[in-house]
């Protein structure tokens, strides 16, 4: 009964909506689910939640990890019913397979889930699967005939999902009972609809990218398998209940549809590399496991492999180890930015900041805005005391990625070191809302203010800035 009942509680995540001002094919007259939020509500509601979250768990901040995750579901979501998306994605550091959505724009992965799929077609069916629930409003369109439900409610729900998806899944549940007890059981028929109407949209979305529709029902049934000998249910199937007769309409459906001839996808098996390297906790044991894949794999997954070495290596701290595995994939592949951008990291641990800048510089010439470059290309500068020229290669990031507090981080720490006390307040303060802590938010913007006296723009700017802080921290929904 708990762990049904723990299932439901978590299905919620399955739901987003655009943010306001979105193109329809359509007016949206008549909508009953316009009638409990608006496109405008459900995005405001969403970035709270995730600002919650990200105070609640650890969040991945690797940017060759985030950057690939975004390329994925910005492509799929370029092949969705989704118009414009705007989209916040964030990557949980947890092995357990796992992703979700909610109101606003925001979807989530768990690292485990590259760690656990067979193929990039398998994590990209989850991702099309997410989009699908974002497109079709199934959060609003699930508590549209409850009268008794009302935004308040939804927030309140949202905030014990945020306790639960950060671990503590108990608190979670109790949180939810208490505040939605009855229309869980009485909705949950109305759920398993939603997720055999997403298995349906996101398969559409995988055709339409040229990906393979099988992959949905294989990463199911690997699922389900994998509770048979393990036990206990992977978290995706506690927020994704897959039953076998959705695992056959799944299969049945795909089966009618075009199957693109299949191909081991070499950054999707970088990334997992990546990902499984920074999980291991004896370097003994990466070795082992990355130099069986060298054996056993194909062409991509042995090259792969070596980079999972290479980036073994590093995190033990084997530094000549790793920058030597690195030049050999480099020399081998001189087109992948990933083995440069890896030679970087290699600098920037044993404290070479010149090649690392060299480095990270070589790939901005091919991909002049790159994130992982320019994130790496900043942390040089601010690791070898040149934080005036860390600033103009951070601020650009940021008005492109204004809700990554990473960024506000690093542009804090250059702006503080290049004397602009002002703005190194605010990029404090920023970083702090980001986090769900307010309080500390709001403090570091007076300061900024203070420090901001007789700059009449900057000090406008920043007052207008804390004022919407404190309306979107206090606003109820």
């Amino acid at each position: 009964m708990i762990r049904a009942m723990h299932a439901l509680i978590l299905s919620l995540v399955v739901v987003l909506a655009a943010p306001p001002g979105r193109a329809q094919d359509l007016p949206d007259l008549g909508d009953p689910a316009a009638a409990l939020l608006s496109t405008g509500q459900e995005y405001r509601l969403g970035r709270s939640w995730l600002r919650s979250l990200r105070g609640k768990t650890p969040i991945m901040t690797d940017p060759l990890v985030q950057d690939y995750v975004e390329n994925l579901v910005y492509r799929l979501a370029s092949f969705s019913d989704l118009h414009e998306p705007n989209l916040s994605i964030v990557v949980i550091n947890s092995q357990a397979i796992n992703a979700f959505a909610v109101p606003g724009g925001v979807i989530g992965l768990n690292a485990g889930l590259f760690l656990n799929a067979g193929s990039m077609d398998e994590v990209a069916s989850v991702v099309a699967h997410e989009i699908a629930h974002v497109s079709q409003r199934h959060f609003t369109r699930r508590y549209v005939d409850s009268q008794r439900t009302n935004i308040a409610m939804l927030a309140a729900m949202l905030a014990s999902i945020a306790v639960a998806v950060a671990g503590d899944a108990q608190a979670g549940m109790a949180g939810m009972a208490a505040t939605q007890a009855g229309v869980i059981q009485s909705q949950l028929a109305y759920s398993r609809h939603h997720e055999r109407e997403a298995d349906r949209v996101g398969m559409q979305t995988l055709v339409s990218a040229g990906l393979d529709p099988n992959a949905m029902p294989r990463f199911f049934e690997r699922l389900v398998e994998q509770q048979q000998f393990a036990g206990d249910p992977p978290e995706f199937l506690l927020t994704h209940p897959v039953t076998e007769s959705r695992v056959a309409d799944s299969r049945a459906r795909a089966r009618n549809l075009p199957h693109p001839k299949q191909e081991t996808s070499l950054p999707f098996e970088l990334v997992r590399a990546r990902i499984q390297a920074s999980f291991f906790d004896d370097y003994q044991r990466a070795e082992a496991y990355f130099q069986k894949r060298l054996k056993n794999g194909d062409v991509s997954q042995q090259e792969a492999a070596r980079y999972g070495l290479a980036m073994s290596a590093l995190y033990d701290k084997k530094y000549d180890l790793a920058r030597r595995r690195l030049d050999q994939l480099r020399q081998q592949d001189r087109a992948e930015l990933w083995y440069p951008l890896g030679l970087a990291e290699v600098a920037l641990a044993e404290g070479d900041y010149p090649r690392a800048i060299e480095m990270a510089q070589w790939v901005q010439k091919i991909n002049p805005e790159g994130y992982p470059s320019s994130v790496l290309l900043a942390r040089a500068y601010l690791y070898s005391k040149q934080p005036e020229k860390a600033v103009p290669v951070l601020e650009p990031l940021l008005r492109q990625r204004p809700d990554d507090p990473m960024l506000w981080s690093m542009a804090a720490d250059a702006w503080g070191n290049s004397g602009e006390l002002a703005r190194a307040h605010r990029g404090r303060a920023e970083y702090a809302f980001l986090r769900g802590r307010d309080r500390e938010a709001k403090q570091q913007m007076q300061f900024a203010l203070k420090e901001a006296s007789g700059q009449f723009a900057l000090r406008s700017a920043l007052n207008a800035r804390l004022k919407e802080m404190e309306r979107l921290s206090e606003e109820e929904f």
